[in-house]
């Protein structure tokens, strides 16, 4: 008879321990109490907590279902029994001990609020919203399920209803580590980035090994261009858990930004030693690859993401654009490569999507909109601003979408060139489909294909019902759902690719595009060649474009050659760096004859094409914006132009500008205009000298009659489009 006030003053002094937080000091006197009497329903319950809080969920289940069997009637058990079974990940036998436990003590909001999680992790949004907003309601200052409803409001698309709950729930328990980290989560989800900095830089003061928010801020201060600041933020995280390998590709990502590809690459070799089966790990790695110019490399890493996530748009458009740079493929592989990617992810959204019911009015004022990620200090513009500064507004209304964060100079001018202009960063591709619809576009102007930040799946919903790809990519998108390219005689010749293509080829009169000259560029000075004592030969254009097969012709050329130099703008690697001289080694050539010029400011980009007196462009990816460049500074520019527009549209600038001689049509003939070229010193130095001046009174410095060209290919466009209609009535 005197056992039972030793177990009540034994289970009062472990119960003290327990809600101090002091679990080593409660578990052994409930196992004390379990020793006495093995069917103590209260010891066995508050054992499996202790276990659960320990993390030592197996044995916690077994505690909490022995004393749920001695105590069926028992909520508080019923409900820590959910808690672990759900930490056990059986969401399902969770759900039903917190519905028993609700069945016991209706209204509970610890009940509520565990059926709420469990729900949530069963994808039943609805059903777990429902249960917070009822544990709150109960419990108004029960800060876990404020927090709780925020993150099922941000997962059903609701971020901004969710602020209100992370900013209640910090109310309540104001160093709520996780409840600022989530609020910086649902303000980045918003746009709205400088607050999303503020609420994890509170969260990180709070606990500075938060892992989650110190990756978090690096992906928001990565969104602004501000990459050593993210490349600290991912560093830390690595300091605190080396194997996050999410923050391992981050870094690399960020790495890659500032030309340290090396480092990146090593990043994602990192982080497929943890997580050999991360997609993202693999083309980050595929995208890298490329840049060092390890095109093979480069596109089995791509095929690999490929595999791993076929259902990532983005990732597969990497590869095909990838694939534009192999010369071992034909224009029907990579035809059909497109086919493949427009299968998979753009025609089942194009087969659902509603046919556009716009005004089909042939003369009236069209609405015209153009979509890019690049609405900044970008090459694209030095062709899209002429464009958007001669349009006709009295008969064009145009729209800017701009889907990236990133805002500059550039920007501001684009900005005064539009209507409308609509920033969307961040948002879905469902989303700014609907926007487009609303906005009643007529004609929606792609500028970037399947190259980084595209959008693509939003025209795959066709919110417009003219559609037109142009400017930004090499080659067909692929889609049913694009109308039309954009392109010139030359760089598509008639009758040869349009097989090629699933969207109608319009070829504008005299050239594709026009350029607009940086407008710091310096003046073109005289012919290197006649201070150095030899001619120089140059490349500025992306490393990735330079194949082994390039650098075999370059090499060739300077072998033609003996006194001359090669400057390689490049990201100046130690890799890459030994790369480039091993290679020419092979091909015979002095490395010393090679000039590995550093990737620089656009200013000192011009003074290093200034410095060369013959450019060399790639093959089979030509140079563009490079080419113009050039031209502008008075260097002739060597091309190749095969079959197709990805070997032929910088070209098309020669031809432009009076050039067609330094056009070849083979690889010999590409080496010997080279070297022909740099024999002829006549030659470079009339051309050093006339060069800027055939630019002016060219077709690609006429913008005013370049954009009525292309207003005239709109009305063309949009008349068949009203046509079509009327024969379908």
């Amino acid at each position: 008879m005197t056992d039972r006030p030793d177990r009540a003053q034994l289970f009062a002094e472990a119960l003290r321990h327990h809600q101090a937080g002091r679990v080593a000091q409660a578990e052994p006197l409930y196992r004390r109490m379990l020793a006495a009497e093995p069917n103590d329903y209260r010891a066995l319950h508050l054992l499996g907590v202790v276990c659960h809080q320990t993390r030592r969920v197996p044995e916690a289940v077994d505690y909490l279902e022995r004393a749920a069997a001695l105590k069926a009637d028992a909520a508080p058990i019923h409900e820590s029994l959910g808690a672990a079974r759900l930490a056990a990940g059986e969401a399902d036998r969770a759900i039903a001990a917190y519905r028993r436990a609700l069945e016991l003590a209706p209204g509970s909001p610890g009940a509520l609020n565990g059926l709420g999680v469990a729900l949530k992790t069963q994808g039943h949004l609805e059903e777990a919203i429902d249960c917070y907003q009822q544990a709150v309601a109960r419990q108004p200052k029960m800060a876990e399920a404020h927090n709780n409803l925020g993150n099922a409001l941000v997962q059903n698309g609701q971020a901004d209803e969710a602020l209100a709950c992370y900013r209640q729930a910090i109310v309540l328990v104001p160093d709520y580590v996780d409840a600022h980290a989530n609020l910086g989560n649902a303000l980045r989800e918003l746009g709205r980035l400088d607050e999303a900095i503020s609420a994890y830089n509170r969260a990180v003061e709070l606990r500075p090994s938060h892992t989650q928010a110190l990756n978090n801020l690096g992906v928001v201060y990565r969104t602004l261009g501000q990459f050593d600041r993210a490349a600290e933020c991912y560093q830390r995280v690595l300091q605190f858990a080396p194997k996050f390998f999410q923050a391992q590709v981050n870094l690399g990502n960020v790495l890659k930004e500032l030309g340290r590809l090396d480092e990146a690459v090593d990043c994602y070799r990192r982080s497929l030693e943890v997580a050999p089966d991360d997609p993202e790990a693999h083309n980050s790695l595929g995208v890298t690859l490329q840049l060092r110019g390890q095109l093979a490399e480069a596109i089995a890493e791509h095929r690999a993401a490929v595999r791993l996530d076929p259902e990532h748009s983005r990732r597969h458009s990497s590869l095909v654009y990838t694939l534009l740079r192999d010369p071992a493929l034909s224009p029907r592989q990579l035809f059909d490569e497109h086919l493949g990617w427009a299968r998979r992810h753009a025609e089942p959204l194009t087969a659902q999507a509603p046919e556009p019911a716009n005004d089909r009015t042939p003369e009236r004022r069209l609405r015209v909109g153009y979509v890019s990620d690049h609405f900044r200090k970008h090459a694209v513009n030095y062709f899209v601003e002429p464009i958007l500064a001669a349009h006709d507004h009295a008969n064009f209304e145009i729209f800017g979408y701009a889907t990236s964060f990133l805002r500059d100079e550039t920007t501001k001018r684009l900005v005064q060139h539009a209507d409308t202009w609509r920033d969307v960063a961040g948002w879905s591709d469902e989303r700014l489909a609907q926007l487009v619809r609303s906005d009643q576009i007529d004609i929606l102007v792609d500028l970037a294909g399947h190259i980084g930040g595209n959008r693509l799946l939003a025209f795959a919903r066709r919110p417009a019902p003219v559609q037109v790809t142009y400017l930004g990519y090499q080659a067909t998108t692929g889609m049913s759902a694009m109308n039309y390219r954009l392109t010139d005689a030359y760089a598509d010749p008639p009758g040869t690719t349009e097989a090629f293509h699933t969207e109608a080829l319009v070829r504008l009169p005299r050239t594709f595009f026009v350029y607009q000259p940086s407008r710091t560029a310096p003046p073109v000075g005289p012919l290197p060649a006649e201070s150095n004592g030899h001619v120089t030969f140059g490349s500025f254009n992306n490393l990735s474009k330079v194949t082994p097969e390039v650098l075999a012709a370059w090499a060739e050329i300077l072998r033609c050659v003996p006194d001359a130099k090669l400057r390689v703008l490049a990201h100046t690697t130690p890799w890459i760096e030994q790369h480039v001289r091993e290679t020419f080694q092979r091909e015979r050539v002095d490395a010393g004859r090679i000039e590995l010029a550093r990737c620089c400011p656009h200013d000192a980009y011009l003074k290093l094409i200034s410095g060369v007196d013959i450019a060399l462009d790639p093959f089979p990816f030509q140079g563009h914006t490079t080419t113009c460049d050039c031209l502008w500074q008075g260097v002739p520019v060597v091309s190749w132009a095969g079959e197709t527009y990805v070997e032929r549209f910088g070209a098309s600038g020669l031809v432009s500008v009076g050039l067609e001689e330094l056009v070849a049509g083979s690889r010999e003939e590409y080496v010997d205009v080279a070297a022909g070229l740099a024999g002829d010193r006549a030659r470079l130095k009339t051309l050093r000298a006339e060069l800027r001046e055939r630019m002016r009174r060219s077709p690609i410095l006429d913008a005013a009659t370049f954009t009525r060209n292309l207003e005239t290919a709109y009305r063309e466009m949009w008349s068949r489009w009203c046509a079509e209609g009327e024969r379908g009535t």
